[in-house]
């Protein structure tokens, strides 16, 4: 893709007799391209440095000497190319030839090419191993083409000497791990691979390494592909002309692509745009789209590449269920629907309204939580709508309203890569929000940052810092809060005492000089401030947003404040599921449910009374012991929710639960119905990045089974309630996913310019109107923070890691973490050596919540006396040993 390199003048050029305009200053080799003409570039890299390898390149430009390489020429006004000569086509085979002499090119140079087929012999010689029509990346081959394009068949100058490829024994190749095939004999070194990873990636795993002849690509140390620092990221397969470096899954049924459909990639905020490849209505292959989502733009993680056949289909819910004679069995949807609806209208005329819950997911799409909203309210009459994912969603907003007098920041993700000053706050924002990490490595890599992190574990990201605050686990609300009040002091935007001060906090006095220079220097902004919202630990939310918003208000320039701040769920569409009204004190678009002028603008809107009473969340769910009935969309509370004792036994005293999802999870399995949904990458509709994109989702894959869309059944289900209830004139006729999106965009004043079809990625609309956007920028005072207390203990940590899947870890399937790098608990050297524990000893935790039982990995990554563990691993296990609101737990640890 063409960038102007910030130049703004525009230079005529005649390409070929055309005259054409372009950037002044713009790599021409990217020009030509961009033309529509054919430029062989096997080893230029689009928005990079030129590499000037392969010398395909070459073009006669007026004036000049010789031929040019295109690929480090800059577009100057008036000058006249030509890529097509003669005799510069001739000139670009010679050069050719000799990169195919490290590369299989008989078949490439063979003029009988177009007469082969799949399962003929050779008939030229028995030197061929390797032919095009048996290679995975046939058809989509970049050397192929270049070859096919320059007219390589039948040109031999060669012929009849020894060849290095054919001459030399070749390695094998690499397929020891789930996600990325290395093979190095198809390498023609280009570099590609290396300067991916390397300057767009910043991971540095691929290199050059021996001399000469032996000259060649290898991983880390020159061992597996999984023993370097690769994050398989896929970055290097994009890039990679020849069938060097290929996707592992589905392999060999990609190259019979069907269908290539635009969505968005659903395993963490970011929302990172991503085209579907699917063969006969399955995912088969992942490409970045760098069209949609202008912050992912070209990249993507290892969730987003290779999650996509984390649990296949038939271990998908395929038809509907209801609990009977001992289990479950297969039902048709009108049973199903009939017998949920049925229940429900029961437990609301025995217990009333009140008795009623319903749970959203940020894994749902905004139509999906907007429908769990309004069946709720207007046709259930109750305001206990939640999400266990809600506690932390909603203190974090709550302190965004304190800060800002709105939720709902105009905080643009691309200010990332652009900013002079970075605070970085999160448990290991590498694992959590992988691509919006990458953006902050950008600032610092090419924009030369300074980056302060506040983190009690070890990421890749601390090594980009300039400082790492590590307090100990559980006081990043005091680290924060401490940093608050020294900012403030050194900016004068408040005077007093400054909260206690964790021990050991080392860094502090450097990260106030870095943010304070930041308020007075011009050239050390934009200042971002990115939060990476843990899983737990919701009154610590609540105080370490208000300690940002505090230092964002101190350090930014009136408005400016508000775009300063970040503050990333770990689910794909919290924002959203806020949006939408999936909370109980809260109505769709952020209105009060306890104000009377808001429900009576909704009962305009939505033609039925709605609930005065107020709503119960989902912790008073729980332990509250009025509710009889439940329903559930896309969340897994057994999975998500601490305390999984005291929910199981919630769930299981439920007169009626009925749950709809695409897995059979703990929670689907103590269902009275269950209602099966599609899977994440065959959803319709829009979801809601973490820096208030809207984003579109588009069905890629099919069905699996009888299954149906999410809304599809929530319509159904809210219709047939509907007429057992008769709330009023409700509209509960959407015969499309668009029809409920026109409706939200008029309810819900952030979504007036979504509807679908539209371009993914525009931002939120009112973000500065309509009464949602920011208001102000006031400080808060903090609440009493005080570091906490452990008594020498174990402290045990969770949160979101890269490699796990959910959709793997919900139905407890043992390859959820495929390389099984975090399918363990982290323990610190010293502790282990301590207790005479080594790597990969069966371990066992426990605490009055519950045990939990995995093996060792032994890492520095955290500090003595911690411990961590996905917050996935096992279908999120974890979560038994955290009895409620608290970021941290104290277990004991022993040898299993």
């Amino acid at each position: 893709m063409l960038r102007a390199n910030g130049l703004g003048s525009v230079a005529k050029l005649t390409l070929d007799g055309k005259e054409i305009e372009a950037p002044e200053g713009a790599p021409l080799v990217e020009v030509i391209k961009n033309s529509g003409l054919f430029i062989s570039n096997l080893c230029y890299i689009d928005g990079l440095p030129p590499y000037a390898g392969c010398r395909t390149c070459i073009v006669e430009i007026e004036g000049a000497r010789g031929y040019q390489l295109s690929c480090t020429t800059k577009v100057a006004d008036g000058m006249v190319v030509t890529t097509n000569a003669p005799e510069l086509r001739a000139t670009r085979q010679a050069v050719l030839s000799l990169i195919l002499s490290y590369h299989s090119d008989r078949c490439l140079t063979c003029h009988r090419i177009v007469k082969c087929k799949p399962g003929d012999t050779c008939l030229r010689d028995d030197a061929v191993t390797h032919r095009c029509l048996t290679c995975s990346k046939n058809y989509r081959c970049e050397l192929q083409t270049t070859c096919e394009m320059l007219e390589m068949a039948g040109y031999e100058p060669w012929d009849g000497d020894g060849r290095t490829y054919y001459n030399l024994p070749q390695p094998p190749p690499d397929q020891a791990n789930p996600f990325l095939e290395f093979d190095p004999q198809m390498c023609i070194l280009c570099t590609r691979c290396v300067r991916a990873c390397d300057e767009i990636r910043h991971t540095g795993a691929i290199t050059l390494a021996g001399r000469g002849y032996s000259t060649r690509i290898a991983f880390g140390a020159g061992g597996p592909v999984h023993d370097s620092n690769c994050d398989f990221c896929g970055a290097c397969i994009d890039v990679c002309p020849t069938a060097t470096l290929m996707e592992h899954p589905n392999k060999w049924a990609a190259t019979q692509t069907e269908r290539w459909t635009p969505t968005t990639c659903l395993q963490c905020s970011v929302g990172c745009s991503l085209y579907l490849g699917t063969k006969r209505g399955r995912g088969v292959i992942v490409r970045p789209d760098t069209d949609a989502n202008p912050v992912s733009r070209d990249q993507l993680c290892v969730r987003g590449r290779f999650h996509y056949d984390a649990v296949k289909d038939g271990a998908r819910l395929q038809r509907p269920l209801i609990r009977r004679n001992g289990g479950h069995d297969a039902a048709t949807w009108d049973e199903a629907l009939e017998f949920a609806a049925a229940r429900l209208a029961e437990v609301r005329e025995r217990h009333g309204p009140q008795a009623i819950g319903f749970l959203g997911s940020p894994l749902a799409t905004n139509e999906e939580n907007y429908l769990v909203s309004k069946i709720a309210r207007v046709v259930a009459g109750t305001n206990n709508v939640d999400s266990s994912a809600g506690p932390v969603v909603r203190a974090a907003a709550a302190g965004l309203r304190a800060a800002f007098g709105s939720a709902v920041l105009p905080a643009d993700m691309l200010r990332l890569a652009q900013s002079k000053t970075i605070l970085a706050v999160a448990p290991d924002l590498e694992s959590s929000h992988n691509v919006a990490a990458l953006r902050i490595k950008d600032a610092v890599v090419r924009n030369n940052a300074r980056l302060i992190v506040i983190s009690a574990l070890r990421g890749e990201l601390n090594d980009f810092a300039d400082v790492w605050i590590q307090p100990a686990p559980g006081d990043e609300a005091a680290a924060a809060a401490a940093l608050s009040a020294a900012v403030e002091e050194a900016t004068g935007a408040a005077k007093g005492g400054r909260p206690a001060v964790p021990e050991n906090l080392a860094g502090l006095a450097v990260a106030v000089e870095l943010l304070a220079g930041a308020a007075s220097d011009e050239s050390r902004r934009p200042l971002s401030i990115v939060h990476g919202l843990p899983h737990l630990g919701a009154e610590q939310v609540r105080t370490v947003a208000a300690a940002l918003a505090n230092i964002a208000v101190a350090c930014c320039a009136g408005e400016d404040a508000a775009n300063a701040l970040f503050l990333l769920p770990q689910e794909a569409n919290a924002w959203g599921m806020l949006d939408a009204g999936v909370s109980p004190d809260l109505l769709p678009g952020y209105r009060s449910a306890g104000d009377e002028a808001a429900r009576v603008e909704m009962e305009r809107l939505w033609g039925a009374p709605l609930p005065a009473a107020g709503g119960l969340t989902f912790e008073q769910m729980a332990a509250d012991g009025t509710l009889k009935a439940l329903v559930v969309m896309n969340d897994n509370p057994l999975m998500l929710a601490p305390g999984r004792a005291r929910v199981r036994q919630m769930l299981e005293s439920l007169d009626f639960l009925a749950v709809i999802d695409s897995l059979p999870t703990d929670t689907a399995n103590l269902a009275h119905v269950v209602l099966p949904d599609v899977a994440p990458w065959a959803k319709e509709g829009t979801t809601t990045s973490g820096d208030r994109r809207v984003l579109a989702l588009n069905a890629a894959q099919a069905p699996q089974g009888e299954a149906q869309q999410g809304w599809r059944t929530l319509v159904a289900l809210g219709r047939r309630l509907a007429e057992r209830l008769q709330p009023g004139e409700i509209r509960m006729n959407y015969a499309t996913c668009a029809e409920i999106m026109e409706e939200m965009a008029e309810v819900v004043p952030l979504y007036r310019d979504a509807r679908h079809g539209m371009d993914s990625g525009g931002r939120q609309s009112a973000l500065g109107g309509d009464g949602l956007g920011p208001k102000q920028a006031v400080r808060q005072d903090l609440p009493p923070v005080s570091p906490l207390s452990t008594n020498g203990g174990f402290v045990l940590t969770t949160g979101r890691t890269l490699y796990t899947s959910y959709e793997a870890a919900a139905v407890h399937a043992d390859d959820a973490d495929r390389l099984h790098r975090e399918d363990a608990v982290r323990i610190n050297p010293a502790d282990a050596a301590a207790l005479g524990i080594s790597a990969g000893d069966p371990l066992v935790l426990r605490n009055a919540s519950g045990e939990l039982r995995a093996r060792a990995d032994i890492t520095a990554a955290v500090q003595p006396r911690m411990l961590f563990v996905s917050l996935y691993y096992d279908g999120g296990a974890v979560c038994q040993l955290f009895a409620g609101d608290t970021p941290v737990a104290a277990v004991e640890i022993a040898k299993g």
